[in-house]
C-alpha cells in the first residue's frame, strides 16, 4: 500500500480532530467552564453568583392603584417569589398558577405570610389592565396578603423588565405568546438572587424563607 492514501487518511483524521477540539473549547467557554449546559442554566448560575439589582418600574395592581415596583417589594420586608404570566394564557401560565396555588397553601400552612410573598407580573400591559388582573386573581384564588398580581404601567418598560429576569416572550397566533417560565427569588431591596425551575418550588420557598430574616433587617 502506498504512502499517499495513508497520508490522506491521517490528514482527514487530523482536520476532524481539530474541528472537534474547537467545538469542545467553544462549548466549555459557552457553559462557564462546564458549569452550565444551557443558556437558562448559565443565567441561573450567574444570578446565584452575582445578584442582579432590578431597576424600578411603574406598576398597576388589580385595584387600579399605580406605584413603583420597589415600593411594593419593600413594603412589608418580605422576600418574594416572582413569576411572569399573561391573564389570557391557557397553557404554561396555568402550570405556573398551579405552582403558585400550592406555594400559597404552603406559605399559609407554615405561617410564612409575613416573611414570604408571591408576585405574578403580567408581561402584556396593553391587555392586562386592572379588571383583567382582578379577574385572574379571582380565578386563581389569590389571598391578598400572600399573592399579588400586577402589570406594567408603561409598555416601554416591558422589554427591559423581561431582560432583567431572563424571560423570553415570542408572539404566537391568535394574540397569544410563547414564553419560558421560572421561579425568581427577589429580596425587598429589589435584588434578584435566585432563579429556579417550576419543579423546584420547594427549593424556592426554602430559599425565600431562609433569606427573609436577614431581609427584614434591611440586608439584601
Amino acid at each position: 500500500m502506498s504512502d499517499a492514501p495513508q497520508q490522506g487518511l491521517m490528514a482527514t483524521f487530523a482536520s476532524t480532530l481539530a474541528v472537534l477540539l474547537i467545538a469542545l473549547l467553544a462549548l466549555f467557554q459557552a457553559t462557564a467552564g462546564g458549569a452550565a449546559f444551557t443558556t437558562e442554566t448559565l443565567r441561573r448560575s450567574a444570578v446565584a453568583a452575582a445578584p442582579v439589582t432590578l431597576p424600578d418600574y411603574a406598576i398597576v395592581d388589580a385595584q387600579g392603584r399605580t406605584y413603583a415596583m420597589r415600593q411594593l417589594l419593600a413594603a412589608d420586608g418580605k422576600v418574594w417569589i416572582v413569576d411572569f404570566v399573561y391573564t389570557r394564557c391557557n397553557t404554561l401560565c396555568l402550570s405556573l398558577g398551579t405552582v403558585f396555588q400550592q406555594l400559597q397553601a404552603q406559605i399559609v400552612a407554615r405561617g410564612l405570610q409575613d416573611r414570604v410573598g408571591l408576585l405574578s407580573i403580567s408581561f402584556d400591559p396593553l391587555r392586562d389592565e386592572a379588571p383583567a388582573l382582578a379577574e385572574y386573581a379571582r380565578r386563581m384564588g389569590m389571598l391578598p396578603g400572600v399573592w399579588q398580581m400586577v402589570s406594567l404601567r408603561r409598555e416601554a418598560d416591558r422589554r427591559r423588565l423581561l431582560d432583567d429576569f431572563g424571560i423570553m416572550v415570542l408572539p404566537a397566533p391568535l394574540g397569544e405568546f410563547e414564553h419560558n417560565a421560572a421561579l425568581h427569588v427577589v429580596t425587598p431591596r429589589g435584588q434578584l438572587v435566585h432563579i429556579l425551575g417550576l419543579g423546584e418550588s420547594a427549593e424556592a420557598l426554602a430559599l425565600a424563607s431562609a433569606l427573609a430574616p436577614a431581609a427584614v433587617r434591611g440586608m439584601p
